[in-house]
C-alpha cells in the first residue's frame, strides 16, 4: 500500500519514492526493515498500522540527528509491540523526508513530521539554555524531570493531533537528557558531553531540509 508521495512545502524538491517496508514478528515485539529506495539520504519516516480495527500504533524515525539511511541501505528497528508483528499487512510506510528536503507519502502526515522536528529543535535549545544556567547538576536533572512530566496531553485530545505528536517527542527528549546527565553525575565535568550532543542535535536540525 502506497501513498500519494506529492506535498506542496517550502523548500520542497521533486517528490521522492516512499521506502519499502518488511515487517516481521520476534519473540516479545516486532522487527520492521527500512529499505531506501531512494536517490536521496533518507532522514525521517513514520511507521504506522492503517486501517486496523481496535489498535494504533505509530513509530517517528527522525534520523537527521543520527545517521541517515543512504540510497539502497536498510535498516533493522526492534521494538516491543507485538501488535505490528502479528498484522504486518496493516503496517505502512505513511511518510519520508529526504536529505535534499524531498517528502514521499500522505501530505498531512508529511506537515506533521515536519512540524514534529521543529518542535524538536524548539526543545533542543531550551534544554541548552536551562543547562548553560542552571547552578548544579542535581538540580537540572530535577528540573527536567518535572519539565518531562509537564509535557502531558491536556483534557480530551486527539490522539494523532500535532500537539500530542509533538508533546511526546519532547517529553521522550527531555526524559532522555536528564537520563544522560544522571550517567554522568560523577564525571569531572558532568554536563560537557551532554551539552555538546545537544548542540550537535540543534546544528543538524537546524540544517535540516525542508527548513525549519
Amino acid at each position: 500500500m502506497k501513498f500519494s508521495s506529492a506535498v506542496l512545502l517550502p523548500l520542497v524538491v521533486a517528490a521522492a519514492q516512499l521506502p519499502e517496508l518488511r515487517t516481521e514478528p520476534i519473540g516479545g515485539g516486532t522487527v520492521f526493515f527500512v529499505k531506501n529506495i531512494s536517490t536521496q539520504p533518507l532522514t525521517g519516516y513514520l511507521i504506522e498500522l492503517v486501517n486496523y480495527p481496535g489498535s494504533s500504533y505509530s513509530l517517528w524515525q527522525d534520523e537527521i540527528t543520527a545517521e541517515p539511511i543512504p540510497p539502497g541501505g536498510e535498516k533493522r528497528i526492534q521494538v516491543t509491540n507485538m501488535t505490528a508483528g502479528a498484522v504486518p499487512d496493516y503496517m505502512h510506510l505513511t511518510a519520508a523526508i529526504f536529505a535534499d528536503g524531498s517528502t514521499a507519502g500522505v501530505p498531512e502526515k508529511v506537515t506533521q513530521f515536519i512540524e514534529r522536528r521543529r518542535f524538536v529543535l524548539e526543545t533542543t535549545r531550551e534544554l541548552i539554555r536551562r543547562i548553560e544556567r542552571g547552578p548544579k547538576i542535581n538540580i537540572v536533572i530535577a528540573d527536567f524531570g518535572r519539565w518531562a512530566d509537564s509535557l502531558q496531553p491536556v483534557g480530551k485530545v486527539k490522539q494523532n493531533s500535532q500537539p500530542v505528536i509533538n508533546q511526546a517527542a519532547a517529553r521522550s527528549l527531555v526524559a532522555s537528557t536528564a537520563a544522560k546527565l544522571e550517567s554522568h553525575k560523577l564525571d569531572a565535568d558532568p554536563i560537557k558531553e551532554t551539552l555538546a550532543s545537544l548542540r550537535a542535535s540543534e546544528r543538524s536540525l537546524a540544517a535540516s531540509k525542508p527548513g525549519l
